[in-house]
């Protein structure tokens, strides 16, 4: 009897589910997209109830078009959001909307409330977390001064993990090592909440999920009603997986020291498996337990990244959007066209592509997005082309960062939306100078999610067999002609933000 896996990752735009063989191969699959909520400038909300009922019927229908046995289907595992906090009633509900991980209300009374209280240094030591706007402590700081009486409500403080899990039919609340790490709340050299943090942030630690760090672990089992909701078998095995990015870092196969992976999706990061918890002595860079797999991640990242140019397409392209709906093609397609055809630097025309603030290696709450350079002679591929270089630039900011902090390089393994596009693909080899392996698998977040759930029922005797499966469809090496040309454009892109950090931000 054939046996498969499926693995849901549950995303900031939209999530996805895949039913994959034991081999890795994907067997059938579906997305879905929902909202996020702006309420207030730098505030990002999402609501359960746009949120579960995709998750539900994005796995039914990825069943479905596999056209398996859900009786075959022996485990799930999920692929979470990090840094989303949820405040739950006693009897499990949101007392209020998720507040995103990219949002950015805890600057600067979060922040300061902290710093006040422990040096940033000696935060940064405990967590491996550097103290700003994306992780949750600073927002639970929020929470606790501005909306007290949901604080004083809350019975859990739920990460995405542990909350699905649970709605999923977990027998209780159960997070990973890699979901807690994103808190900026967990002992990050001891792999446990840390009270200090804690006591800091207001939180009682009993109000805090079980922090797992068997790979794959089973905490439940899929119950009548469930199954109807989602096409899994009755009894399906329910099993923790981790926060995306180590999903996706999992799902790339990248394991042993010194492999790199590089996620351009809605959120952007560059991460590097090390068996040590190095600090960036600049206090950069975040140092992440590696869930399951004994060791750590060191990583960086963007707040935005290729929902950037998501953003690009919904506000600028709708003659794009309209053409491509009328030839049955990507609008993507035709803007990569568009970018193709301009020379490197876009014509003179930098974007910053801080569309939700700075993190990575230019940690900054307060910069945005910005176009400069414009003349009446601006073609739209320039704005186009600049988009997608500066989101590159910003993330050579992070792959730079990595270098100085002395983590060598051999080469990016990319996942995310980026690694379709064979011309993005190009333009990161030659901006980074690294050569970037597209993987077989392009849905790697699922697939990390769908490997811990092979290993808890015992598909996989470990991460590195599980690991195994994961395969290089194709390298884009670096060309060296274009490194002159990407280096000025770069340079460049410092500069704007350095004059607009003195002035603007």
């Amino acid at each position: 009897m054939p046996k498969y896996l499926l693995g849901l990752d549950g995303g900031t735009t939209g999530c996805k589910a895949c039913v994959f063989d034991l081999e890795g191969k994907v067997i059938g699959s579906d997305y879905r997209e929902y909202p996020c909520y702006y309420p207030n400038p730098g505030w990002v909300e999402q609501t359960v109830e746009d949120l579960l009922p995709n998750f539900f019927d994005s796995v039914k229908c990825a069943i479905r078009n596999s056209k398996v046995d859900p009786r075959d289907i022996i485990a799930f595992g999920f692929s979470s959001q990090g840094s989303v906090i949820g405040l739950l009633d006693e009897k499990g509900a949101l007392i209020r909307p998720f507040v995103g991980w990219q949002d950015i209300r805890g600057i600067p009374e979060g922040y300061d409330y902290m710093i006040q209280r422990m040096p940033r240094s000696d935060i940064y030591k405990i967590t491996g977390d550097p103290v700003g706007a994306c992780f949750s402590n600073t927002k639970l700081v929020w929470l606790k001064l501005k909306e007290p009486e949901n604080f004083a409500k809350t019975a859990l403080f739920s990460t995405h993990q542990d909350f699905f899990l649970k709605e999923f039919g977990a027998e209780g609340y159960f997070t990973d090592v890699s979901s807690a790490s994103r808190e900026g709340m967990m002992d990050v050299d001891n792999w446990r909440w840390s009270k200090e943090i804690h006591d800091i942030c207001g939180v009682s630690m009993d109000k805090r999920a079980k922090i797992t760090t068997e790979p794959g672990a089973v905490v439940g089992h899929i119950k009548k009603d469930i199954a109807e909701k989602t096409g899994l078998a009755e009894g399906t095995p329910i099993c923790v997986g981790a926060h995306d990015q180590n999903c996706c870092t999992f799902g790339a196969g990248a394991v042993k020291d010194g492999t790199a992976v590089m996620v351009m999706g809605t959120f952007g990061s560059c991460f590097v498996v090390s068996d040590k918890p190095i600090r960036d002595p600049k206090e950069r860079l975040v140092v992440k337990g590696n869930h399951g797999v004994g060791n750590y991640t060191i990583e960086a990242f963007s707040n935005t990244a290729a929902s950037s140019y998501r953003w690009y397409r919904d506000i600028f392209c709708d003659f794009e959007k309209a053409k491509a709906a009328k030839d049955g093609v990507d609008p993507y397609d035709i803007i990569n066209e568009q970018i193709a055809a301009t020379p490197i630097g876009a014509n003179g025309i930098t974007f910053l592509s801080f569309l939700q603030g700075a993190a990575g290696a230019r940690i900054n709450a307060n910069a945005r997005g910005t176009f400069v350079g414009m003349t009446l002679g601006t073609k739209k591929g320039d704005m186009a082309r600049a988009v997608m270089e500066g989101i590159c630039y910003e993330m050579n900011d992070i792959v730079q960062a990595e270098m100085a902090a002395g983590i060598t390089f051999n080469g990016i393994r990319l996942s995310g939306g980026a690694a379709k596009s064979p011309l993005w693909c190009q333009m990161m080899a030659d901006i980074f100078k690294q050569p970037i392996h597209v993987l077989e698998a392009a849905e790697t977040g699922c697939l990390g999610a769908a490997l811990y759930a092979g290993i808890g029922v015992g598909a996989y005797k470990n991460c590195e067999e599980a690991a195994s499966v994961v395969r290089i469809r194709k390298t884009y090496d670096p060309d060296p002609s274009r490194y002159a040309a990407y280096d000025k454009a770069y340079a460049r892109f410092g500069e704007v933000y350095d004059a607009l950090d003195k002035k603007v931000f």
